[in-house]
């Protein structure tokens, strides 16, 4: 179902044949609306980068503006959809601390499906966003709960593990992940694109590149339709982006810097599509993914000294140390 189709019968709304804006072909107004309407970061509230949770795309809390669905019955019937549509929705399986304020909550996003859904039926499109930690990833059944909400119909899932939350990142533990969890959950009948990505340090981009290759040509998913979703080495994109080394409770943390103050990531995505092969029953069987290669904890004399002569869990790093 698309925004034109919601209807409001004549009687009950202005045309505004008068208007400037209404005479303007259709496409053109959808550009314009959802410039006005779609999420945006511009004049929203800084998220602290020195969080587990700061990274490209999330610098601010997210702010979607909707007074323009109140100016007049006619632009509500072509905008009505369009905060759902053409918003990054996001979700956090996480610790509170590793979550920004006003999260969006499964509760809160039902109430606003189920509205959408009495008013206007059933709508397919959006994107969603989950940020999980592996410990809560591999226990799960649906996400969180995510996967499980009624009237949810997106086209794209997006699965982020930041190299934050990956198992004992604080003891510089290889990557590794279990697939177990992947026969378990069921994606949307709807949705035509599912990615994964995985994050680790510049660095140790060799694991993020063992991860992926292995994630790809090993792991499958399956919809609620029984449409299995496959992935190969040709769906692998690679991005990189440099965060703060000021942890929450003011770490630095020197074992990963490169640079002063400074943290390189590498993001490696892979991307699922439906099979074109006949729907099954049959539930996908993942292999876990590990990557072995041996590597010293600390790679400079000097971090093992200051490391050596403080407490790693309890005290924070003297002022000097500190940018």
């Amino acid at each position: 179902m698309s925004c034109s189709e919601a209807s409001i019968p004549a009687s009950e709304y202005n045309p505004q044949t008068r208007s400037r804006l209404f005479s303007l072909p259709p496409e053109i107004r959808y550009e314009i609306f959802s410039l006005a309407v779609v999420g945006t970061h511009g004049a929203a509230k800084s998220v602290d980068q020195n969080t587990y949770y700061g990274r490209p795309g999330y610098q601010t809390v997210p702010c979607t503006f909707t007074e323009l669905l109140r100016t007049c019955k006619r632009i509500y019937m072509e905008t009505w959809c369009m905060p759902l549509l053409l918003s990054e929705h996001a979700f956090c399986l996480s610790s509170k601390e590793r979550s920004p304020k006003g999260t969006l909550s499964i509760p809160s996003m039902q109430k606003g499906l189920d509205l959408i859904h009495k008013r206007h039926g059933e709508i397919r499109g959006g994107r969603v966003r989950i940020f999980s930690q592996l410990k809560a990833l591999e226990a799960t059944n649906d996400c969180g709960g995510v996967l499980k909400m009624t009237n949810f119909h997106p086209t794209e899932v997006t699965l982020t593990v930041r190299y934050l939350d990956t198992w004992n990142w604080e003891w510089n533990e290889e990557l590794h992940i279990d697939g177990a969890w992947c026969g378990r959950i069921e994606l949307p009948a709807s949705v035509t694109k599912f990615n994964i990505e995985i994050e680790c340090l510049e660095h140790r981009k060799s694991e993020v590149d063992y991860m992926i290759n292995g994630i790809a040509t090993g792991w499958n998913f399956r919809r609620s339709d029984g449409v299995s979703l496959e992935s190969d080495e040709d769906h692998i994109t690679i991005s990189r982006w440099t965060g703060g080394s000021i942890l929450p409770g003011r770490w630095r943390q020197m074992r990963d810097e490169r640079r002063p103050g400074c943290l390189d990531y590498y993001v490696g995505k892979v991307t699922w599509r439906p099979s074109k092969n006949p729907p099954t029953d049959e539930r996908p069987s993942n292999p876990a993914v590990r990557a072995t290669r041996e590597r010293p904890i600390y790679t400079s004399p000097s971090i093992d000294a200051i490391m050596s002569s403080i407490n790693f869990w309890g005290t924070s790093l003297p002022g000097s140390l500190q940018t």
